[in-house]
């Protein structure tokens, strides 16, 4: 669903950085696939705290679609940067191979994730956004990553929140203040 508001939305800061690269629907639902069948739609259900987030995003996406940007950061450039990590542990740990069941975090048309991330801050910084829009933008994203360290919990995953957390005070120290 994130991916989708992303693609979808006709806010035109949002579509900004709406990189084609970065897409990950096809991905992801490959990756379910191979770990649920074909039939993973209807096999499997959302946890509460992923039901939590898409509601918030669908909720975004209606009402205030410019807040979408901080999901395309949380979901997209962590993805990316964090992703290299979780897809070399999950391959490892899983004994996967042929980089089967990780394809969401193979980012195959980004030849440097650092140049690429580089880029992206770039086009964000060029955004014409108000300071208001600006400051809800960095509430939201403090709201994004509590979802997401609410589903890694429900996965017992709570390292990854903490390097979310990180990352998140970084971006907002760097391009947002």
């Amino acid at each position: 669903m994130s991916f989708q508001a992303f693609e979808e939305t006709t806010d035109a800061n949002v579509k900004a950085l709406d990189y084609k690269e970065l897409r990950r629907s096809k991905a992801l639902e490959d990756d379910m696939a191979y770990y649920f069948g074909e039939d993973w739609k209807n096999v499997i259900t959302p946890s509460a705290a992923t039901e939590k987030y898409i509601d918030r995003i669908r909720e975004v996406a209606k009402e205030t679609p410019e807040l979408l940007i901080a999901h395309q950061y949380t979901r997209y450039l962590g993805d990316l940067f964090g992703g290299q990590m979780m897809g070399g542990m999950a391959t490892r740990s899983l004994e996967l191979e042929n980089g089967q069941g990780v394809k969401f975090y193979q980012f195959d048309e980004i030849s440097s994730a650092k140049d690429f991330i580089e880029e992206w801050y770039t086009s964000l910084n060029s955004l014409e956004i108000s300071p208001e829009t600006k400051q809800a933008i960095v509430d939201e994203g403090n709201l994004v990553f509590r979802l997401n360290i609410d589903i890694f919990s429900e996965l017992e995953g709570n390292a990854f929140g903490s390097f979310l957390r990180v990352a998140w005070a970084s971006f907002k120290e760097k391009y947002l203040s």
